[in-house]
């Protein structure tokens, strides 16, 4: 997270950024992922968002120093998940991701690398944008896969699909991308009825089962 918390007003980088090597993740602990469409955020999206920055903020500098760590984390939380929600709201920003044939491609290479790359554990594949849950897996050299490499290939071989589907040409995704590493049990849980329940709150289906851009790992449905 960016040191003084800020939300960019162009492209709201601190919400949708890039988290490159030399991070590394472990194999054992899953990694939330977001990416988006490639679009000028909306001013009413970005209005928002500043003023809940500047609110957050006062109230942050009241917070006691032991308990200023914490609550940067759980804000980065809230703020991305009150972004998405107003993606979802939004009528300023492109729905490509709603016809099944571009929802089929994405499915299609998330399930490519599934066991060599990662292990996926859910995703939903929202009009605008994609929610995906795996565990990265390791290379024959012992280190974990990057991610940034991961999400570089998902993205440059769904938009040369969707780009010849749509016979349309230039970027497809936002560069920057959100991802979050899980750190529990309960937090993988609550994460993946996070990614499911997309379309529930977006009042696209009634079920998550009825949206076609959902997948939920085949041993994780019972817990649903």
């Amino acid at each position: 997270m960016d040191k003084d918390n800020t939300i960019s007003q162009n492209s709201l980088q601190y919400i949708y950024r890039s988290r490159n090597l030399p991070h590394k993740y472990d194999t054992d602990k899953p990694i939330f992922i977001t990416y988006r469409l490639k679009f000028t955020i909306p001013n009413s999206i970005k209005e928002e968002m500043n003023l809940r920055k500047k609110e957050w903020q006062k109230k942050y500098a009241s917070l006691p120093e032991s308990e200023k760590p914490n609550a940067l984390k759980l804000n980065e939380l809230e703020t991305f998940r009150r972004f998405d929600e107003l993606l979802h709201k939004s009528d300023e920003v492109p729905r490509l991701l709603h016809r099944v044939d571009l929802t089929n491609v994405i499915i299609d290479n998330f399930h490519y690398f599934n066991n060599q790359r990662y292990q996926l554990q859910a995703f939903c594949i929202m009009p605008n944008h994609v929610h995906v849950l795996i565990k990265p897996l390791k290379q024959p050299d012992g280190e974990v896969f990057s991610l940034a490499h991961i999400n570089y290939t998902w993205k440059r071989f769904t938009s040369n699909k969707i780009n010849k589907i749509l016979n349309r040409t230039g970027s497809l995704w936002q560069d920057e991308s959100y991802d979050h590493l899980i750190q529990s049990d309960n937090e993988f849980y609550a994460t993946l009825e996070y990614i499911i329940n997309n379309p529930i709150k977006a009042g696209l289906v009634d079920h998550w089962k009825d949206w076609h851009g959902t997948w939920i790992r085949e041993d994780l449905k019972s817990r649903q």
